[in-house]
């Protein structure tokens, strides 16, 4: 199972850190806020929060080597490489995004995608100059917006060549930003797509006279066997049957509705009735044959 590893990019005004909460929320991964992991290191007085001070207090930005060594610290933490991971606050220039990826790359990691919450200028300027405390003039809004434009352009040009950059329209209501975003990580589980709830669930037993529902969870190891044969199964028999993954971190009823006796379990349902479970890593050609004794 692929991990969920995202940046998640965009102006003032369009919600980055908010948005960045909803999904990883959603999602059951750790959100990693650079401004977060610079005023915890500040405030605990550790050796680069130390060093970090003198900058904060300076208004000025921390220097890259010291928000790389914060930023290695964390994604060293064993719930970023089990679980995946949605980066706010960093990059923000292209040198930070190169020494970022020659060192994730270098321990084996596969690429990060870079979503970019492209908004109107006018709807921007209306949000923070909504804002309560700001006090800035429409004048100096613009000229923010203008600044950050300017910024991101190379950086955004960096993950666009290397055909990592997503780009989601920030303009939209709160709720379908963080859909789009969501259904963007839904790519990242392969060809069998994930089920998000049991509302969705209970939809599709309703609808399809044939789903084969892998139910797995980020902790466990082997669902990470399971998925890519799940993958395999979806391509195989897409056109014939619904093949789902769903989350047991986000639906933790599952189980007991279903009388799950250990994870992975893959569950076959026919005209919306459980016909059969499967537990544990099974050969390929054990999902296979069950489902095509189903079809027949």
């Amino acid at each position: 199972m692929k991990l969920k590893q995202f940046i998640l990019l965009g102006p003032p005004g369009v919600g980055v850190e908010k948005q960045a909460i909803a999904v990883a929320e959603r999602w059951c991964v750790p959100h990693v806020s650079t401004g977060q992991l610079i005023r915890e290191a500040i405030d605990q007085a550790s050796d680069i929060g130390i060093e970090a001070r003198a900058y904060v207090e300076a208004e000025t930005l921390v220097p890259d080597p010291l928000v790389m060594k914060l930023i290695k610290r964390r994604f060293e933490q064993p719930d970023i490489m089990l679980k995946g991971w949605i980066l706010t606050g960093f990059p923000r220039t292209v040198a930070q995004a190169q020494a970022f990826d020659e060192w994730w790359l270098g321990l084996g990691q596969a690429a990060a995608t870079a979503i970019h919450l492209k908004a109107k200028t006018g709807m921007l300027i209306h949000r923070l100059s909504s804002e309560p405390g700001q006090g800035e003039t429409i004048s100096t809004i613009r000229q923010r917006l203008e600044h950050y434009e300017a910024e991101i352009a190379p950086l955004l040009d960096y993950y666009q060549q290397r055909s990592q950059l997503e780009t989601i329209n920030g303009s939209l209501p709160f709720a379908e930003v963080t859909r789009a975003v969501t259904k963007l990580g839904q790519a990242t589980t392969g060809a069998a797509q994930l089920i998000q709830d049991e509302a969705e669930l209970d939809a599709l037993l309703a609808e399809e006279s044939l789903l084969v529902v892998d139910c797995m969870a980020s902790w466990c190891g082997p669902c990470k066997l399971v998925a890519p044969l799940i993958d395999q199964l979806a391509e195989a028999y897409g056109d014939r049957v619904n093949v789902r993954k769903i989350n047991f971190d986000t639906n933790k009823e599952i189980p007991k509705r279903f009388s799950l006796k250990g994870l992975p379990a893959v569950m076959f349902f026919k005209d919306g009735a459980l016909q059969e479970t499967l537990t544990g890593v099974q050969p390929y050609k054990i999902y296979s044959a069950t489902v095509t004794r189903f079809l027949e």
